[in-house]
């Protein structure tokens, strides 16, 4: 991942979300733009760039749409859009980073610090939310990513950051992990202890009441193990669930209802092939056991 260097940023992805949103909201409407945007008394482009995530909108405005689409009485909708279709990029932790960082990963970064519930799979390694410092360490630092150890170091402090949302005072994400039980073979030659490190730390996260890890054992059909980095994020109301196609760039984000039910369908049918919590937990200390 290389540094980005941008004079004009996108439009924050929580204001984009917050367009998305009205443009389905009218859309269940059965009303095109135009004609939304007669109804509301304002040009089609203001419409367009409200759904675009290009404009702000106040609560009034959004009160008037969401009336005009048939919605009334949400008002816990309208203060949450309100909120973040007028909220800073630079609002969370991760905004130090902005120009630094691909717009991708920190657009994760934001969804994911908002997320009420997470379910990530990955077929290969520790998902990021679980791994120890020295696994971070040698992911980035490793002949595969470019010569460039500042930012490897940004990288590793990001992802380190990220899982606070683990540990949040009060409301916590829920965590629901499936990892490919070849992961938990894995070793870095130079830095032998790092796999103990990290499947302790992977032993005592799947004792948090929070968090939920489970096995994919390696005799599972090969599909299992085939599918895609993913991680699927639940929100409070009124945002839709969206689904990261995972990646060190951050991921691609889909949002559409049909793809993100065709994913989750995907999690719950490797989550029926992995382990139970409790055997998946045994499963670990057995690799710690016989391999530390």
């Amino acid at each position: 991942m290389l540094p980005m260097t941008q004079t004009k940023l996108p439009p924050p992805v929580m204001r984009r979300r917050v367009g998305s949103l009205l443009r389905d909201f009218r859309e269940r409407a059965d009303l095109g733009p135009g004609a939304a945007a007669k109804q509301l008394g304002w040009d089609s482009t203001r419409q367009g760039r409200i759904e675009r995530g290009i404009y702000r909108v106040t609560e009034e405005d959004i009160r008037k749409m969401l009336e005009a689409y048939g919605i009334h009485g949400d008002e816990e909708a309208v203060r949450e859009m309100a909120a973040a279709s007028n909220e800073s990029p630079k609002a969370g932790w991760w905004g130090s980073y902005i120009g630094q960082v691909s717009d991708a990963l920190l657009d994760f970064v934001t969804l994911e610090s908002k997320a009420k519930k997470i379910r990530v799979q990955h077929p290969a390694i520790i998902p990021g939310l679980l791994q120890a410092p020295g696994y971070v360490r040698e992911i980035f630092n490793n002949p595969l990513h470019p010569d460039n150890r500042g930012l490897s170091d940004m990288l590793s402090a990001i992802r380190m950051a990220r899982q606070e949302v683990l540990h949040r005072p009060g409301n916590p994400v829920q965590l629901h992990a499936l990892i490919s039980e070849a992961a938990l073979l894995h070793r870095f030659p130079n830095a032998p202890g790092v796999m103990k490190e990290q499947l302790r730390k992977l032993a005592d996260d799947a004792g948090q009441s929070n968090i939920t890890i489970q096995i994919v054992p390696s005799d599972v059909p090969a599909y299992a193990a085939a599918n895609q980095a993913m991680t699927i994020l639940d929100f409070r109301h009124p945002w839709p669930t969206a689904v990261s196609i995972d990646s060190s760039l951050g991921g691609n984000f889909l949002d559409k209802p049909a793809e993100v039910s065709a994913l989750v369908v995907v999690f719950e049918k490797i989550a029926e092939l992995a382990l139970p919590a409790d055997e998946s937990r045994d499963r670990i200390n057995a690799h710690l056991e016989e391999n530390f």
